[in-house]
């Protein structure tokens, strides 16, 4: 069974019939929705900040794969980013996409039809950033010169700053209008993120090496065994051999798909790892650092630096502020 949606507006999705309105927040501009799912649940989380502009959180549990079909009537301009749960979705006529744990995508389009398909089992939880834009006509002019044509898509795996970014979307604990201030702050940060990885990889000279949807899958898989493995990583060369692609493809594809170096992608789980462990209190400094393979402490607090733009004691001492205002 297929879910089709035709959207013409930001709002269409939840003009339904179908999509129920489970509670309202007028203080913090919130709609919590039950989505109608043939097989298990899902509710979104709405949050509208102006016009032409909106945060979507979804949750849910499917009992079997779901496909989706949408076609967005207006020019639309979207960031996710997947906590848990996964899946794939493609832009008609483009390899499939992986909807996984840690992967941020843009996407543009344009009058375009995307599929997805949902993964059963295993919980979804899932952040959206939305713009209508013809209301950011500036904006539109920049994309442009980023996109070709109505459907554009990049992917961002394991990005520190975006993960981030999104955590504080979701964890905004202001009301009224210094959290509408907040929270549109965060989201122009976003796109701000993702357009400045596309500079650079663009500031590198490569033309892009193009690549088939069987290497789009052994990248995917290379990217999931160095999410298992980050600890104690395989070389290029073992990875490369474990998911069917040579060294050079993993190498140049890796970068193209996800935004990233593998050596890259590795050191931004270990300080993902590290700052989790700051903030909740698990850890100082030092035992963080060993707990992500650092064994030169300096190297560490560089390396933390460089990726979060502040010290990792900063980072410690503002996780234990926020333990002691919570008791």
């Amino acid at each position: 069974m297929n879910i089709q949606v035709k959207t013409h507006s930001l709002d269409s999705l939840y003009e339904s019939p179908n999509v129920r309105l489970l509670e309202e927040n007028r203080a913090r501009n919130q709609c919590l929705y039950e989505l109608p799912l043939p097989f298990g649940s899902a509710t979104v989380n709405r949050t509208c900040l102006r016009g032409g502009l909106e945060i979507s959180a979804f949750e849910g549990v499917l009992t079997k794969q779901l496909p989706l079909r949408c076609q967005t009537m207006y020019p639309h301009l979207e960031f996710s980013y997947t906590l848990s749960g996964r899946g794939s979705w493609s832009g008609e006529g483009a390899p499939a996409l992986e909807l996984a744990p840690g992967v941020s995508t843009l996407v543009y389009m344009a009058d375009h039809r995307v599929g997805a398909e949902l993964g059963p089992d295993e919980h979804l939880s899932h952040l959206e950033v939305r713009f209508d834009l013809r209301h950011f006509e500036a904006m539109v002019t920049e994309l442009r010169l980023t996109a070709s044509g109505q459907f554009f898509s990049r992917q961002l795996a394991g990005n520190p700053q975006v993960a981030k970014l999104f955590e504080q979307l979701r964890d905004c604990a202001y009301i009224g209008a210094l959290r509408q201030l907040y929270l549109e702050g965060k989201c122009y940060e976003l796109l701000a993120s993702h357009l400045a990885q596309f500079e650079l990889a663009g500031m590198t000279g490569r033309a892009r090496i193009g690549l088939s949807a069987d290497d789009i899958r052994c990248l995917q898989r290379a990217r999931e065994i160095l999410t298992r493995s980050w600890r104690t990583p395989p070389g290029l060369l073992e990875l490369a051999r474990s998911v069917g692609i040579n060294d050079y493809k993993l190498k140049r594809g890796f970068k193209e798909l996800f935004g990233t170096t593998v050596f890259g992608y590795i050191r931004h789980l270990r300080m993902n790892e590290a700052r989790r462990l700051l903030e909740a209190g698990k850890a100082n400094v030092s035992q963080a650092a060993a707990c992500v393979g650092y064994v030169n402490l300096s190297h560490f607090a560089s390396a933390y630096r460089r990726t979060f733009g502040y010290n990792p004691s900063e980072c410690q001492r503002r996780g234990q502020w926020l333990i002691a205002t919570n008791r």
